[in-house]
């Protein structure tokens, strides 16, 4: 598994890149939107069992009439495994921390994924992305900062979850762009559901065996009994799921990851907006202007080069 990028960029393939994370996180925030207005039954790896279930399923419907059984096939099957991997352990981090925080908080410390990307891109594939490249990431880290600002009292071992979520997502986004061009979009997001559902099943064994601590809690509730307004909450947002899971491999499938990653960060304008619609929380003018920031670094990433160092 060598970390060397062994394709050319397709044509056209930052603005489909951009145009399909647009689409993921688009869909994402909503997703996230449904988990906080009724999400609460759930325990965490049931929910990643139920939701990655209809997911898979309903990829593998997809897949098998058009292109049958060798739709499932990778051209190397080790690296989207791998990707599969960081990605539920970026799913599992992320979600892990939020009980424990504010939905702001975790969103700042999980935006920290394009500054990752570009550090672990330089290290690992020997990408620069150059002075206004770097300033963009930069700007972009300073509009997620001052949209949340923390406090000295918010940082405890607790942050540690949705950074590491961050290094995995921009890692699973490397692998994506430097070893993934070869494989189908939505074969890589059936993979990760696969990957979803044997994780949260793991999960529940170990669960079951051993109930530690508070089986009450969101992350070691084992499984809690669900209404049929819950069931239907889990197919909804497993269909989002395989949506969300497609368009995310196709992004960093086509187009450079630190490109892809500071668009990402446009999550933050639709948490907004769902935030507006569902909760009646309106961003503040500070929050606007770190929502702007972003929306600028975006920009001024699109007009950056990126170069590969020989």
């Amino acid at each position: 598994m060598a970390w060397t990028i062994d394709h050319s960029p397709p044509l056209n393939g930052t603005t489909r890149g951009i145009v399909a994370i647009l689409v993921a996180v688009s869909l994402l925030s909503f997703s996230d939107a449904l988990v906080k207005l009724s999400g609460d039954s759930f325990g965490l790896a049931q929910l990643v069992l139920l939701r990655s279930i209809v997911a898979a399923l309903l990829l593998a419907l997809w897949l098998l009439p058009v292109r049958g059984m060798s739709g499932l096939r990778h051209t190397r099957p080790g690296w989207v495994w791998a990707r599969s991997l960081c990605l539920a352990a970026m799913w599992l981090s992320y979600y892990a921390a939020l009980p424990a925080m504010s939905f702001a908080l975790a969103a700042a410390c999980y935006y920290t994924a394009p500054a990752w990307m570009a550090l672990l891109g330089r290290v690992l594939l020997g990408v620069t992305i150059g002075g206004r490249g770097w300033a963009a990431v930069a700007l972009s880290l300073a509009g997620v900062l001052l949209a949340v600002l923390p406090s000295a009292e918010t940082f405890t071992p607790v942050l540690l979850l949705p950074l590491a979520a961050a290094a995995f997502y921009a890692l699973a986004g490397l692998i994506t762009w430097s070893r993934c061009q070869a494989e189908s979009p939505v074969a890589m997001a059936l993979s990760l559901n696969l990957c979803l559902v044997f994780v949260a099943a793991a999960a529940l064994l170990l669960l079951s065996l051993f109930r530690p601590g508070d089986p009450e809690s969101f992350v070691l509730a084992f499984w809690p009994r669900l209404a049929l307004a819950d069931w239907s909450l889990a197919f909804v947002l497993g269909c989002l799921l395989a949506l969300i899971a497609t368009a995310v491999a196709t992004a960093y499938r086509v187009a450079p990851t630190p490109v892809v990653g500071v668009f990402d960060t446009a999550y933050l304008g639709f948490a907004a907006v769902w935030g507006a619609l569902f909760f009646g929380d309106a961003p503040t003018p500070q929050e606007a202007l770190g929502i702007a920031l972003i929306a600028c670094s975006a920009i001024l990433m699109s007009f950056g080069g990126q170069k590969r160092d020989e």
